[in-house]
């Protein structure tokens, strides 16, 4: 995965970047750059032009990033760190993969489930009727989640999900299958009864990349 990631970061390759805010994580930006050079596990992207002063303050030696490269067959999301940045340097900033990269092919949907606990809004259809319900997450990947609630879903059921992970931003709302949902023994409270998990259905690369840079900050976090 690592050397397909190197081969596909050729020139002027399209690249999206996200930046957290270090003093604020619920803070993030988002730009779209191009490939200007790559060397090994080192390659330097272009520094849009139109918010140079707002990215610079950002843009830390050992600052992890999100990134997206619209490579083909397919795109790839991973996490490199700023090697190096410059304000004199307007050519660009220069990343580095680190060396156990935590790398996505989006079309692949393999994902590692975190353990999560926020909460989520279900909608689902009974007898033609829509329902909803309030459910916590158990876990949660870039392909599907598990929550806990005080209903037992049926296999192959559809659902809506409303997931919200920073309350400064309005929610996923994401169409899922019911993979399975069974009684959840470990808990007696009355909206803990079941266990249910679900597959997500027609993601497209902007979710799937939002649930695996949440998940992978979450991991990060819970690692340090």
């Amino acid at each position: 995965m690592l050397f397909d990631l190197q081969k596909a970061l050729v020139l002027n390759q399209k690249v999206q970047v996200t930046v957290w805010d270090p003093d604020n994580e619920s803070v993030e930006y988002s730009f779209q750059s191009v490939v200007l050079e790559a060397v090994g596990s080192l390659f330097r992207l272009a520094l849009p032009a139109a918010e140079v002063s707002t990215l610079l303050p950002l843009l830390q030696p050992g600052i992890v990033v999100g990134a997206v490269l619209e490579a083909h067959p397919n795109p790839y999301i991973f996490y490199p760190v700023i090697h190096a940045t410059s304000a004199a340097d307007k050519r660009g900033f220069w990343l580095k993969i680190p060396e156990n990269p935590q790398v996505e092919a989006l079309q692949r949907r393999r994902h590692v489930r975190i353990p999560m606990d926020i909460p989520v809004h279900l909608e689902y259809s009974v007898s033609d009727r829509w329902m909803s319900l309030l459910a916590r997450t158990e876990d949660v990947s870039g392909g599907g989640l598990r929550f806990t609630s005080a209903r037992l879903f049926s296999e192959g059921q559809e659902l809506m999900i409303s997931l919200g992970f920073n309350p400064s931003e309005p929610p996923l709302r994401l169409k899922a299958r019911v993979v399975f949902s069974m009684q959840n023994r470990l808990s007696k409270k009355a909206d803990e009864m079941y266990s249910t998990a679900c597959q997500f259905v027609g993601l497209t690369d902007a979710e799937e990349m939002v649930l695996v840079r949440e998940c992978f900050k979450r991991e990060l976090g819970r690692k340090g």
